[in-house]
């Protein structure tokens, strides 16, 4: 019993840079925030909709119909970077982004590869004049919940302001 308490102890909490930078990250996220990430799951599972059409609804903003067409990853849609609206557990000075692409290809390289791209187009500027540091992850098979849909998940460290996390946002939500 305490081997297992000492078990879920030590490997809760804050996810720290120095973890994200191993490759290695738990993603867990605060107990309040895994609750409403778990009952959005819920939701769609009981809705019979799949967190890939969720995604291409939500975030490459499809019809519903289109939607459902795209979901098995065969549509050519431009990628997208976007804040994750279920962040990990991070330091206070991290932002978690999501890259998607429309379709399945997990190729690490590539998704790494298009991150950088992206993050150069949409915020390039500010990581220059704020000295952003990023690092992109591409989970594990095993911990892929959209696994219909390549993405990667984007840390940018440094953003050690409010007017920098509005930035981010505001960049981003407008699609520059």
């Amino acid at each position: 019993m305490l081997k297992v308490l000492f078990g879920v102890v030590s490997y809760s909490g804050v996810i720290t840079w120095e973890e994200i930078q191993s490759g290695h990250i738990d993603s867990r996220r605060r107990p309040v925030h895994l609750a409403v990430y778990l009952g959005y799951l819920a939701q769609l599972k009981l809705s019979g909709k799949s967190p890939e059409t969720a995604v291409l609804e939500n975030i490459f903003k499809l019809s519903n119909q289109r939607a459902l067409e795209c979901s098995d990853g065969h549509c050519m849609l431009e990628s997208q970077l976007v804040l994750n609206s279920f962040p990990y557990w991070l330091e206070d000075d991290v932002m978690h982004l999501l890259l998607f692409i429309s379709g399945k290809d997990w190729q690490e390289e590539y998704l790494r590869e298009e991150s950088k791209r992206l993050l150069k187009k949409n915020l390039g500027e500010l990581l220059s004049r704020y000295s952003l540091e990023w690092y992109i992850h591409v989970n594990p098979p095993h911990k892929r919940t959209v696994a219909g849909l390549a993405h990667a998940h984007i840390f940018i460290r440094s953003v050690n302001s409010k007017e920098i996390a509005d930035q981010v946002e505001q960049i981003l939500q407008s699609g520059k």
